[in-house]
């Protein structure tokens, strides 16, 4: 691993840094309702490829700030600590995120903020994610053993097997999405009609959270995640209730991140209590929620929506249920894998993704079967 002295270890900064971080990131997606399970749904639904377009922009801006910025030495880890070997309980837990994504309406990102708009739809969402977080803290020792059995490779990136494949490949890739954007421009297909005020182009959202993405990284020393931090907030809010089985449970004392920089032991889990998890994922959290809260007053735009119906709040508890549990079996979700690991061409992103696509497409055939018929 490459390490710089870019890390900061001072909590207070640390948390701090994240959730302005955050609070920028929740503003962004806010005024771009930039959704990522719509990227998906809406492609299985009715063939729009606006959101995937967008995600050219990303990957595009991604790859080539966190490929320059592990040669120049800003990135403390490459790859980082968060990451590891894809397992098949990375697919499975892909699959099972996919599908609950689209049942829920939202992402663990699109439904902070969602909500912080008024959306009952994502709060039911948010409670199921928060249920499924608790229900993995059940089997999470069967879990871990799964996926330690079912290991499918040896290194965490490309680069690891090969770095002059890794180069070429990202070449190509960066290629080819040089030549994708230089075309819908010609189209004019880049550009979104919104009456919205403050309503922020796809491309341009993409852009900008590639950036915060980049400067998150070289603050925490790996690219954003979060629902580590949906588990320690279940885990708090359990706790108030049943502070002895909170304790018994093996997940809820277990770190799962832990690694050295310089002299300094970092390490963090969904258990209750101040550590990394808390300083980074839940700051992220919580960052998200009051920039979209923020942007939707600005606006005026904050509403609470009636309550929704029944097939639909059941499909939303349901897949929060799913989506935390696919979450952690994989032990990550899509802003992990999707937006961190995707750029650096890591092995469990890789097989993430191809899941999660599959899964969507499940959850888009049920959706429109039994929810929404």
């Amino acid at each position: 691993m490459k390490k710089s002295r870019m890390l900061t270890t001072d909590p207070l900064l640390l948390a701090t840094g994240i959730t302005l971080l955050g609070f920028v990131f929740g503003i962004v997606l806010y005024r771009g309702d930039y959704c990522m399970v719509a990227m998906l749904r809406d492609f299985f639904l009715i063939r729009d490829t606006t959101l995937l377009r967008s995600f050219v922009f990303y990957f595009l801006s991604a790859s080539v700030l966190f490929y320059f910025g592990g040669l120049t030495g800003l990135l403390p880890f490459v790859p980082p600590p968060t990451f590891a070997p894809a397992s098949l309980a990375t697919m499975a837990g892909g699959l099972l995120f996919g599908i609950g994504m689209v049942l829920a309406g939202g992402c663990v990102v699109g439904t902070l903020y969602k909500m912080a708009g008024g959306n009952l739809v994502n709060w039911i969402g948010f409670i199921g994610i928060l249920a499924g977080s608790l229900l993995y803290a059940e089997v999470h020792p069967l879990i871990q053993r799964f996926s330690a059995q079912t290991t499918v490779t040896h290194t965490i990136t490309v680069a690891q097997d090969n770095p002059l494949v890794q180069s070429l490949l990202l070449l190509a890739i960066i290629a080819a999405c040089l030549l994708a954007i230089r075309r819908w421009s010609r189209q004019g297909s880049l550009h979104v009609i919104s009456h919205a005020r403050g309503y922020i182009q796809p491309w341009k959202v993409a852009v900008i959270l590639g950036l915060l993405n980049f400067f998150y990284y070289i603050l925490a020393g790996a690219p954003m995640g979060i629902t580590t931090a949906y588990a320690k907030l279940a885990a708090y809010l359990e706790q108030i209730f049943l502070p002895g089985h909170v304790a018994g449970l093996a997940y809820f004392q277990e770190n799962s991140i832990s690694f050295q920089f310089e002299k300094i032991l970092v390490s963090g889990g969904a258990g209750p209590r101040m550590d990394y998890i808390s300083h980074t994922e839940l700051s992220l959290m919580a960052g998200i929620f009051s920039g979209a809260l923020a942007a939707a007053l600005h606006y005026k735009e904050f509403k609470i929506y009636r309550v929704p119906p029944r097939r639909q709040a059941v499909a939303a508890l349901t897949g929060g249920i799913l989506l935390a549990m696919g979450a952690r079996i994989a032990s990550g979700c899509n802003v992990k894998f999707f937006l961190g690991g995707l750029p650096l061409l890591a092995w469990q992103s890789i097989i993430f993704t191809a899941a999660v696509i599959a899964g969507a497409w499940i959850g888009t055939q049920i959706l429109t079967r039994y929810v929404i018929r």
